[in-house]
């Protein structure tokens, strides 16, 4: 039993014995303490050491207290009136753009209570699973963008206790699985939150274990807050109604003797069954591995994410965490990146890098206003964080791969009533002449592999290459054989509802001309895999690995 399990079964005996339960000679006397306590355990898989507790009521009153080493805490809320928030923190706060958020490294997590009884000790963990279900409540009663924007307003004015029951009935049905192989007691009806981590505590830390956790990152433009939380499984798969459970048979990753670690952006992320055929190349790379492969492909590609954005957000941190000797390491960055033109916007604040000039100097824009307490200038160059990749995998003793970003589709602009792919792609569609730091994202790339000599996969060139060779395709609006066969132009609402309307982008005459259908993605997979043979200098051991 570890540490937080051991503390959790003391906390729950002297709950017992604070009810009068127990007839152990040797045991404590009940309780005689009347105040109105919150006891619990702060943690994430592992205890939350020394996290701040604070508890918050719907006037926004408010007590604090801090986590032992194991993650237990207790604090005397009795001038406070249910329903509560306990949210339990790391680290630091930053304002960005006059908004706190949580800084690089720092754990925020937050627990509704509906209720609390009087006079005794009430039980309220905060963990990723509580978390979740603060962070829907949140999005469905109070408009705010999820679990951070409660924290901050310290405040549960709006929240019901049928909204609380709901959301973790919905999330239980998730984990049930997962919950019942582990062994936990009454699975049926456990609750992240008021469940005391008694002698079952061991079942929920191994359920914690198989779980990933962070946000839906930044918005674009001047949606300056983090969104709503989620929950990831053992393969990365977002668990959700729309997606998947939490299966207990997938195995952790320290199971396979090779790791392929992805890190990039939506065009290599893996998407929910909600928005199928929509893939990401990264989802489908397994796919290419012999049968017989002893090695696990860990797609960790965001959506939404450019190289500085995946840092800051925590997603590097987890690939730290877990990166090892004798891993690979395929990073392809450069579509959100290029998002440094809008005058104002939470890109410049979080997202975007500035590529090389045309020498392939590194540059950085000419007025460093926008920079975020804890960054500094070179976190604004594309090369300069690309290289924070390479220096994690090269110290883990990891093989790092540099893939350039693959193109997008030029939209015909003399076609009006759909959308159309402009034939030939004469260049990268990766280059920008906004703002004050111009130049070209693909190249950066091959800029930074030969500086750092490290394989390079030009996915941007054999993409282009690639559909320059089919072009539109025949038939207009009702093209076959062309670049909408890959790119996510869906025709069969049928089974693909979610892009039943026109409006939607991705249906066949709104085409999405950045993002693939499953026949794209595994295109774009292979171009990767392609790339990977090509240079068995220096990666053999992996081109070995793939069919």
């Amino acid at each position: 039993m570890n540490t937080t399990s051991r503390l959790a079964a003391a906390l729950a005996a002297a709950l017992l014995w604070g009810c009068g339960g127990g007839d152990d000679p040797a045991a404590p006397p009940p309780s005689t303490d009347t105040r109105t306590r919150l006891v619990g355990v702060a943690a994430t898989g592992a205890p939350l050491a020394g996290a701040t507790i604070k508890v918050c009521d719907a006037l926004g009153a408010s007590v604090s207290t801090t986590a032992a080493a194991d993650g237990s805490y207790s604090a005397d809320v009795s001038a406070l009136k249910a329903p509560l928030l306990v949210a339990a923190t790391t680290g630091a706060f930053l304002s960005i753009n006059g908004v706190p958020q949580p800084a690089n490294g720092t754990v925020a997590y937050a627990a509704l209570l509906p209720s609390i009884a009087a006079s005794a000790a009430n039980t309220a963990n905060v963990n990723p699973l509580s978390d979740k279900i603060a962070s829907d409540v949140a999005q469905s009663d109070l408009a705010l963008k999820g679990s951070v924007q409660l924290i901050n307003a310290c405040n549960t004015a709006g929240v019901t206790p049928a909204r609380i029951a709901q959301q973790t009935t919905e999330l239980r049905g998730l984990v049930l699985a997962a919950l019942t192989a582990e062994g936990v007691a009454d699975a049926a009806s456990f609750d992240p939150v008021s469940t005391p981590m008694a002698a079952n505590h061991q079942g929920i830390d191994a359920v914690l274990d198989r779980v990933r956790h962070n946000r839906d990152g930044f918005g674009s433009g001047t949606d300056d807050q983090l969104r709503g939380s989620k929950l990831y499984d053992l393969e990365m798969r977002e668990i959700s109604t729309s997606n998947v459970a939490l299966d207990p048979a997938l195995k952790p990753w320290s199971t396979a003797a090779t790791r392929i670690f992805v890190v990039g952006d939506s065009t290599a992320s893996n998407y929910t069954q909600q928005v199928a055929p929509r893939m990401g190349w990264g989802q489908v790379f397994g796919r290419l591995l012999k049968p017989d492969a002893t090695a696990r492909v860990v797609n960790l590609a965001q959506s939404g994410r450019s190289s500085r954005s995946f840092i800051t957000e925590g997603w590097f941190q987890l690939l730290a965490d877990n990166l090892k000797a004798g891993d690979y390491l395929l990073i392809q960055w450069g579509h959100n990146d290029e998002k440094c033109d809008v005058t104002g916007s939470l890109d410049w604040v979080n997202r975007c890098t500035y590529p090389n000039d045309a020498n392939g100097a590194v540059q950085l824009p000419k007025t460093l206003d926008k920079l975020t307490a804890g960054t500094v200038a070179d976190d604004l160059s594309f090369q300069r964080s690309l290289e924070k990749y390479v220096a994690l995998a090269k110290a883990k003793g990891a093989t790092p791969v540099l893939i350039t970003p693959v193109t997008r589709i030029n939209q015909d602009k003399t076609v009006t009533t759909y959308v159309e792919g402009l034939f030939p792609i004469t260049k990268s569609t990766h280059i920008t002449t906004k703002g004050d730091a111009p130049g070209n994202y693909t190249q950066t790339v091959i800029d930074t592999a030969k500086a750092n000599d490290v394989a390079l996969v030009d996915a941007d060139a054999m993409s282009i290459a690639f559909y320059n060779s089919i072009g539109v395709g025949t038939g207009g609006a009702n093209a076959t054989g062309g670049w909408r066969d890959y790119y996510l132009a869906v025709s069969d609402a049928t089974t693909y509802p979610f892009y039943a309307s026109v409006t939607t982008t991705g249906h066949y005459l709104n085409a999405d001309r950045t993002h693939s259908q499953e026949t794209g993605a595994v295109k774009l997979a292979g171009f990767v895999a392609e790339g990977i043979k090509a240079d068995t200098a220096r990666l053999g051991g992996l081109a070995a690995l793939l069919k």
